[in-house]
């Protein structure tokens, strides 16, 4: 007798068990595949040559501290006739002459240029990204098609009320999967400073003496009325309200160290600028006088300090802090979704500004913002804001001003008003761990191990145009970053738009021109080529591989001083094409010129 085999009441609602479990996984599979899409299409990399002085009015302070040691290189940005320059600075104890010497205005500049809030330039490929889509094409319709086939399967297998039900799960996971697939914001919301002459009483000259271009005298005084009868009948002109001030530093036990020009040794020198002035002393107080500098103002005045260490960050301690909003996410693979138009590489000083005044109004106009911490190095900037030869200059240039081993930078930016600042600078050293602990909260610490922070602002723009679903794609992050800038800036939403629709058309039109010109130059006809690169340019004078691709045909030419021009005009806007840098050389040796 044939025993009959029974069914296991389990078997079909194990199977349909596992079949679910192994769908939801491929499911998953499918969304987490999508849902990264956005990062696979972005190659290239740029940083934009920014001006370093976003202000019309700064003064810019060096301050490298060694414990107790501050040495300050005080740079002169006094626009008015040389012999009317005077400077009044309040000073913790009275230093020898050896302390006080001459420094270099090249220092302050290349701090200035290595720090400076950058603009940072991403060229999205859009040949590699279709590439990628089409993939992602044939993925997807492989798995249709296995899909249908699974479910064919499944119908026979366990009926169709199995079917609907995934089939209903497969809706809806295909719903996630088309939100999430076209844009980037799931990855872009967070969206974020012996006694020589007694004319007054109480007032002792501690010393006096002539250093280059300038006449120094160190002194200190007992009260007020002495010291500004001793300034006034010395040449050195205060206004009415200065006494009550000069009276406060002197209460804390403040000496004074004045300075002026001297016209004759100004007029026999060497240079036609007043050079930065070093001064150095010891002493516990770690800060910088200032507001004797508000007693003439008319309006806001900006200051940038430089504060030099061999392995520590700073900060004001009297007042707050405040980090500049940063886009410290975006990467050349890895778009964050805070980028901002790319018209902004031709205002991005007028940006720069109008940000800053929105974030100092918005921290009640007496905050100072940090702008860059980090070690001074090619692999510490994320980006580098120079190129590697300017990096090298500002290493040798430490070392000759007696700044060997402070590698370590912070930027501070302060805009201040006597009634907002009441006070003096006064700042406090801390452990990178401690700065970085801080930004982590707010989400802006750098991804750079050798830099912690920085001010970082980031375009991203088409090398070449896209199609397909590449094309819709990049269309929908436009909306996001017009709304950065607005937001940033507070400038109007519908002007942005407007200008960004007329790049896009722009900068559409210069590629193709630009194209035509790299298909000329690959058959050879680079005179030809040069015709429709110069068009290119006419439109979009700012887009560095335009002007590297002329600089190609200008070299097979046997045109050498122009591709040189040309090649010099690209590494302007993109320090890293080293296509281009490897062309400068070649041609500074054939032409007999040396590589700055």
């Amino acid at each position: 007798m044939i025993k009959r085999l029974e069914r296991d009441p389990a078997g079909p609602h194990l199977r349909c068990d596992r079949v679910k479990t192994l769908l939801i996984g491929l499911c998953t599979f499918i969304l987490v595949w999508f849902c990264a899409a956005p990062a696979w299409a972005f190659c290239g990399f740029f940083v934009a040559k920014v001006e370093a002085s976003l202000h019309n009015a700064s003064s810019k302070v060096i301050i490298a501290r060694d414990g107790d040691r501050s040495t300050f290189v005080m740079a002169n940005d006094y626009q008015g006739k040389v012999k009317d320059f005077a400077r009044i600075v309040p000073i913790p104890v009275i230093p020898k002459r050896e302390q006080i010497r001459i420094g270099s205005n090249e220092l302050v500049e290349g701090l200035d240029a290595f720090t400076a809030p950058r603009l940072v330039q991403y060229y999205d490929d859009a040949g590699k990204l279709w590439q990628r889509e089409r993939n992602a094409y044939l993925l997807g319709g492989f798995w249709i098609v296995a899909g249908g086939l699974y479910l064919w399967f499944l119908s026979r297998l366990g009926g169709m009320k199995m079917v609907v039900e995934l089939c209903v799960v497969l809706l809806i996971v295909g719903i996630l999967a088309a939100v999430s697939l076209p844009s980037l914001l799931g990855q872009a919301n967070k969206a974020k400073q012996a006694a020589d002459n007694q004319s007054a009483i109480n007032v002792t000259v501690a010393d006096r003496f002539t250093l280059g271009e300038y006449d120094i005298t160190l002194l200190s005084a007992e009260e007020s009325d002495s010291l500004a009868a001793w300034l006034s009948e010395n040449g050195y002109p205060i206004s009415a309200n200065a006494r009550s001030m000069l009276q406060d530093y002197i209460e804390q036990g403040m000496k004074f160290f004045v300075v002026k020009v001297n016209l004759e040794a100004f007029t026999q020198g060497e240079y036609n600028y007043l050079r930065p002035i070093v001064l150095e002393y010891d002493s516990p107080n770690f800060m910088l006088p200032m507001r004797l500098g508000t007693l003439n103002a008319t309006a806001e005045q900006d200051l940038i300090v430089f504060i030099l260490s061999r392995d520590r960050a700073a900060t004001v301690a009297n007042y707050k802090t405040a980090f500049i909003p940063t886009d410290n996410k975006s990467r050349s693979q890895k778009p964050s979704g805070e980028e901002l138009p790319p018209f902004v590489q031709e205002e991005f000083p007028a940006f720069y500004e109008a940000m800053f005044q929105r974030e100092y109004e918005k921290q009640g106009k007496n905050a100072a913002f940090l702008e860059y911490a980090g070690f001074l190095g090619m692999g510490a900037c994320d980006p580098c804001s120079v190129p590697p030869e300017e990096i090298e200059k500002l290493q040798t240039l430490l070392d000759q001003d007696g700044f060997t081993d402070f590698s370590y930078i912070t930027r501070l930016h302060v805009r201040y008003t006597l009634d907002k600042f009441p006070e003096d600078l006064v700042f406090a050293e801390t452990s990178r761990k401690d700065l970085y602990a801080e930004m982590e909260k707010q989400d802006l610490a750098s991804r750079n191990r050798g830099v912690l922070f920085q001010g970082r602002y980031v375009i991203r723009r088409l090398q070449d145009a896209p199609s397909g679903l590449a094309k819709w794609r990049y269309g929908r992050w436009k909306p996001l970053w017009a709304k950065n800038l607005a937001d940033s800036t507070g400038w109007d939403l519908k002007s942005i738009e407007d200008k960004i629709a007329l790049y896009a058309d722009t900068a559409a039109l210069a590629l193709r021109w630009s194209e035509q010109g790299q298909k000329l130059a690959r058959s050879g006809q680079h005179e030809r080529a040069l015709n429709y690169y110069k068009k290119a340019l006419e439109l979009d004078p700012s887009n560095a591989t335009i002007w590297s691709n002329r600089g190609v045909s200008l070299y097979e030419l046997k045109r050498p001083q122009e591709a040189l021009e040309a090649f010099e005009k690209a590494l302007s806007l993109n320090s890293i094409d080293w296509t281009a840098r490897d062309y400068q050389e070649k041609l500074r040796v054939e032409l007999g010129g040396k590589l700055r």
